[in-house]
């Protein structure tokens, strides 16, 4: 039987992200909505230890769960989206370097991703040709003669924190005519030579995090930077996105959290005009929809959390939380802009905010399209 009752390490974690976001994030929160990067707010987070939620203390995480993880996550997401995406990725880095990096490895990035000293960490899969088919990807890491590097080659699109990165995990082909199989991770350091950044993204939403196309031109990767052997790199792909596509889940819960708490703050105003209209049990019908399937998708997300920190295979749930909590964060906003006053159409309504930033959630990290095929292959693997 599992247990939903977070326990008093989580909660603490969730506190932790709740008093920072309400009374820091929520002062700049407007500013990285209008495009500006939240530096300080993630150096912040890494000062309290959310850069590396799941990371140990030793190395200046907090031990944490995947439940307290998205609990986190949700809090920050719901003042500002634009910092918890970058804060979630640079904690999928992190993740990935703890379970597949060697003990250099992880003494060599973890400290500094994790105190702040870089900025972000940045994961680097999706191509031009090669989005929702990441096994299809096209950039090459070939060894050297003498065995002591891999030379990068190759374009990469939609990362996030791509400029600002200090660690950028990367998947490339060291074997181009094996399929997924022929994939491996590198650690870039973004400061070698042949490492460019490509144009900023001018986004619909998530205004605040920087997403930019990376390009590597005979780049150096020294082997030591292998992030486990060749041909794990599908492994450490598909292994990153079932814990972020969990938080994905509750990103998106915490931005339609945000757009239902400013339409409830407006319901007693719009009384009148609901009994002038006869539209009062239609507008409490729609609340009652939403509150409810957001319920709903967050305890998708708390179980599928729960099975990851049980160390249980959860591909499935991770698929199904993210597709239900996401589409639900869709219809949670897209309702709320038409309950909202004329004001949600003003750039710095949250309600407006919320239905701009939610939308990329059904996309990155896995479209509603690709959960679905996830769901019934793993449907159909336990036939």
């Amino acid at each position: 039987m599992m247990d939903f009752q977070a326990s008093d390490d989580e909660l603490r974690i969730q506190t932790l992200a709740r008093d920072y976001a309400r009374s820091t994030l929520a002062e700049r929160a407007d500013a990285h909505n209008r495009g500006a990067f939240p530096t300080e707010s993630v150096r912040d987070l890494a000062g309290l230890g959310l850069m590396g939620i799941k990371s140990p203390v030793a190395l200046g995480g907090l031990g944490g769960t995947n439940v307290a993880y998205c609990m986190a996550i949700r809090e920050i997401a719901q003042v500002c989206a634009s910092t918890a995406v970058t804060m979630a990725v640079t904690n999928m880095v992190g993740d990935m370097i703890m379970k597949f990096g060697d003990e250099a490895q992880q003494a060599r990035w973890l400290p500094p991703l994790l105190s702040g000293a870089f900025t972000a960490g940045s994961f680097a899969l999706s191509e031009p040709g090669a989005g929702s088919d990441a096994a299809s990807l096209s950039a090459k890491a070939v060894l050297s003669e003498d065995g002591s590097h891999y030379v990068l080659d190759g374009t990469k699109m939609w990362i996030t924190s791509g400029d600002v990165a200090g660690v950028v995990l990367v998947m490339a082909k060291t074997q181009p005519d094996w399929g997924a199989k022929g994939i491996s991770a590198f650690l870039v350091d973004p400061k070698a030579a042949g490492f460019e950044v490509g144009r900023h993204e001018q986004k619909m939403g998530l205004k605040g995090s920087s997403t930019v196309s990376l390009r590597f031109e005979g780049l150096k990767v020294p082997v030591e930077d292998r992030l486990g052997p060749e041909g794990i790199g599908f492994k450490v792909a598909m292994t990153a996105l079932d814990g972020g596509r969990c938080g994905i889940g509750a990103q998106a819960l915490g931005i339609a959290q945000s757009a239902l708490d400013a339409v409830l703050a407006e319901l007693p105003a719009r009384k009148g005009a609901d009994r002038a209209l006869q539209t009062g049990q239609a507008t409490s019908f729609r609340v009652a929809d939403m509150a409810t399937r957001m319920e709903a998708a967050w305890l998708m997300v708390q179980r599928a959390c729960a099975l990851h920190d049980a160390g249980v295979r959860m591909s499935r749930e991770a698929a199904m939380a993210k597709v239900f909590a996401t589409e639900t964060a869709g219809f949670v906003t897209r309702t709320c802009m038409t309950l909202a006053s004329a004001s949600a159409l003003q750039h710095d309504s949250r309600v407006g905010r919320a239905y701009r930033d939610a939308r990329v959630a059904r996309i990155y990290e896995g479209t509603s399209e690709v959960q679905r095929i996830v769901i019934a292959r793993e449907l159909v693997r336990g036939l």
